[in-house]
């Protein structure tokens, strides 16, 4: 069981399409948000949503899509208040899959771990599949 609530937090519909495909991977997800940045947000309006979900004193991720974006952005100054609250930005479902299938506790460790497996979950494959001829 995950010791962690986790919410996807990106533009547009981005964050729910996440979700969905991790259910898709997965089964049923528990404890697992997606807050959605809407054309007609204001950076105050996307951070009133997101800071209602977020809210608790129980350990949470939030995954951006994008650093230095809106999701990125508003997910940091929330996490300053929230003691509990880590932010990974940069966010693929790789990271969101193994998040949501971890024993782990949210620690240093776990953190790690996940940001280095967002960035193995990049491949160049089609340079290995020329380089592996026809």
């Amino acid at each position: 069981m995950r010791g962690f609530r986790i919410v996807v937090a990106a533009h547009g519909e981005l964050a729910d399409a996440f979700v969905s495909a991790a259910t898709l991977i997965c089964g049923v997800l528990h404890d697992i948000h997606a807050v959605g940045l809407r054309p007609d947000d204001s950076p105050e309006s996307f951070s009133d949503r997101l800071a209602e979900v977020v809210a608790g004193d129980e350990p949470i991720l939030i995954l951006t899509d994008l650093v230095g974006g809106t999701p990125h952005n508003v997910a940091l100054i929330l996490a300053r208040r929230l003691p509990a609250a880590t932010v990974i930005s940069g966010v693929n479902l790789a990271v969101l899959v193994e998040a949501a299938t971890s024993t782990d506790a949210l620690d240093a460790a776990t953190v790690d771990r996940l940001v280095a497996l967002g960035r193995s979950a990049l491949s160049d494959s089609s340079s290995l599949a020329a380089s592996r001829g026809p």
